[in-house]
């Protein structure tokens, strides 16, 4: 896993939806992120899907599906 911004920003835009988190999305959006119409866990880069487990990891939940 390696920083990149636009990844972070996929990473928990994708979170954000699977489970709901209204707070966490409009904060993603405050900061000018506008996610792809096709944006979604399996459209995730290597690096963002990484990113994306590690929130899942920190928060100790697990995959929504």
């Amino acid at each position: 896993m390696y920083f990149d911004r636009f990844d972070i920003c996929e990473a928990y835009a994708v979170y954000a939806w699977d489970w709901g988190n209204y707070v966490l999305w409009s904060r993603i959006q405050r900061m000018g992120f506008r996610a792809r119409p096709t944006l979604s866990l399996a459209t995730l880069t290597t690096n963002g899907r990484a990113i994306y487990d590690g929130i899942v990891s920190r928060t100790g939940t697990d995959a929504p599906f």
